[in-house]
């Protein structure tokens, strides 16, 4: 249906925001000792884009999962170790 498909699209738009706002923190902070606080707008707008999923419902669907697996893999949290996965 019309809505579903105007859901999906949205839902999708959202994890989008949130995997770029997960890539701007990872280029800031990746491989420093240096704290990500919410005295850097990178850490908001994360912040911000967490909460949007999280009120579009996304927490209740598969979708969540899908958005922690590409947000270890953004965030660089993947390790070979891990039972049959390879960082891309």
């Amino acid at each position: 249906s019309a809505g579903t498909q105007q859901s999906d699209t949205k839902r999708q738009h959202l994890l989008e925001r949130l995997l770029d706002a997960v890539k701007q923190c990872q280029i800031r902070f990746g491989g420093r000792k240096e704290i990500a606080t919410d005295s850097d707008s990178r850490v908001i707008c994360l912040c911000a884009q967490f909460e949007a999923v999280l009120q579009h419902g996304l927490r209740k669907s598969r979708g969540l999962a899908l958005t922690a697996a590409a947000l270890k893999q953004a965030a660089g949290f993947s390790s070979k170790t891990e039972a049959g996965t390879t960082p891309k």
